[in-house]
């Protein structure tokens, strides 16, 4: 079948047989699938306060319901929540054979999927581990003959025999420490050196080679780049690499100022003004390279790739590949929506699934480097922070009145599309039921908006900013934070 726009789509998924599940830690993040098929089931870890929106989509199993009490802890996966009784009684009774939709696999969900006769719709644990190495990313940028940033990675004792001029010698006053065996994104692992003080804490802090409760035996530095930070969602297909237009990332907002790492992912802006010097169609050459290299290596389906725009230098280097579900989703997949576009995770699934189908590469490419319009940050609890008591917070549509100050809930909404001025934004992906960890940065939710929040600098707009502290001023303990 030729799969050419969302009617195709909605025709193709709906005649395979089975079960289609999402898993993961919250139910938002697994949502878009029910956009295009009914019944489409979530298992998710998290008890949300969206969940009543969401369930409108999608028929939602929660384990934080189920069992009344916070889950979890840390290292908590899809792999361990599929694990529970509670779960596996949830999927038992739905019609085989069951497809699911993961973040990324582990080894031992591979084993658990096998044993009870799932179809997981992820790349190989293994495959996904080596693929998100930094030492393999390093090889393949040579490989490709990409723009590569100067720097290595070297055994932890480095780190502790170095003093930071010897570093400054080498790759300037300014250098990034990033811990290769911390493997969760969002900037954890990440820090950022500016001079012999900030280099004396960090090795406090890895006196005993420790990090996160994980064992350390490499360090990666690098030297740090000005430029402005960004990214591009892929799908390797049989049939291509299909991309998204190169979007604009927001790290280390001012609300993550008390975090212990640097690099704090906390959202993405598209908007419609060009990128400087066609640094969106050189982005798009390097991910078509990079696709094609990793497909050759047998990784198919969703990734990223965290790029560095330098306007000065203009270049487009690459830092990074996410071999997983990206902070862009499904964010990036309610704006395609929205403008009457297939989602990514479409093309993830068929290919998991090995079904025929066939795509126009180049025609979706096309529709896929048109501007987008929106935004989205993420909010964490910081220390001292509760949940908000009941009514102080709801999920769905809000409207802020700049004039009067004032903010209004206005209804049940969970997408781009409902969103009628840029006064208006959703929280969404929560508010959690309860903290949960305690190891930062945890979050809180998701705020949706429908224009830019901020500009090249990531300085946020004034209207962020008053959503940002009028969202933190609704936890109980300490109030909203300056900004």
């Amino acid at each position: 079948m030729i799969v050419r726009n969302l009617n195709d789509v909605k025709e193709h998924l709906g005649s395979l047989s089975g079960t289609f599940a999402g898993v993961g830690m919250t139910a938002f993040s697994r949502i878009i699938p029910a956009y295009l098929l009914a019944p489409y089931r979530i298992v998710s870890l998290k008890k949300t306060l969206d969940l009543r929106l969401l369930r409108a989509k999608a028929d939602i199993f929660c384990l934080e319901e189920e069992t009344g009490e916070p889950a979890g802890g840390k290292g908590f996966n899809s792999a361990r929540l599929l694990a529970h009784p509670l779960a596996q009684q949830f999927l038992e009774n739905l019609p085989e054979p069951k497809h699911l939709l993961l973040y990324q696999n582990y080894p031992d969900l591979m084993a658990l999927g096998k044993n009870k006769g799932w179809r997981l719709l992820g790349n190989p644990a293994d495959l996904r581990i080596r693929v998100g190495g930094r030492g393999f990313f390093k090889k393949m940028v040579t490989a490709l003959g990409l723009p590569a940033v100067p720097g290595g990675i070297h055994p932890i004792e480095t780190i502790h025999v170095r003093g930071y001029d010897v570093w400054a010698e080498e790759l300037g006053p300014q250098f990034v420490v990033q811990l290769p065996e911390i493997i969760q994104g969002g900037g954890r692992g990440t820090f950022f050196i500016r001079s012999a003080r900030e280099y004396e804490r960090l090795r406090v802090l890895l006196k005993e080679n420790l990090w996160r409760g994980v064992g350390l035996s490499t360090v990666s530095v690098n030297r740090f780049l000005k430029g402005i930070p960004a990214s591009v969602a892929m799908c390797l297909t049989r049939h291509g690499v299909l991309a998204s237009r190169l979007q604009r990332q927001l790290v280390d907002l001012p609300y993550c100022e008390d975090f212990p790492e640097d690099g704090i992912f906390c959202g993405h802006v598209w908007e419609e003004t060009p990128w400087p010097f066609r640094a969106a169609e050189r982005a798009a050459a390097q991910v078509d390279l990079i696709g094609r290299y990793l497909w050759a290596l047998g990784y198919k389906g969703i990734l990223g790739v965290d790029f560095l725009v330098d306007e000065e230098k203009e270049q487009i280097i690459p830092l990074e590949i996410n071999p997983r579900f990206t902070g862009a989703f499904p964010m990036l997949s309610l704006l395609y929506l929205k403008e009457g576009k297939i989602p990514l995770e479409v093309f993830h699934m068929l290919e998991f699934m090995d079904v025929p189908y066939e795509i126009n590469t180049a025609s979706l490419n096309e529709e896929y480097a048109k501007p987008l319009r929106g935004s989205h940050l993420l909010l964490f609890y910081r220390e001292g922070d509760e949940q908000p008591s009941t009514g102080r917070l709801k999920a769905g549509l809000h409207e802020h009145n700049p004039c009067k100050k004032e903010f209004f809930f206005v209804g049940e909404c969970m997408d781009y599309e409902g969103i009628e001025n840029d006064n208006q934004f959703i929280v969404i992906d929560g508010p959690l039921a309860s903290p949960g960890s305690s190891d930062p940065p945890h979050r809180f939710c998701r705020v949706l908006f429908s224009c830019p929040v901020a500009d090249n600098s990531g300085v946020l707009s004034p209207h962020a900013s008053s959503v940002i502290k009028w969202i933190y001023g609704r936890l109980d303990t300490r109030g909203p934070k300056t900004l």
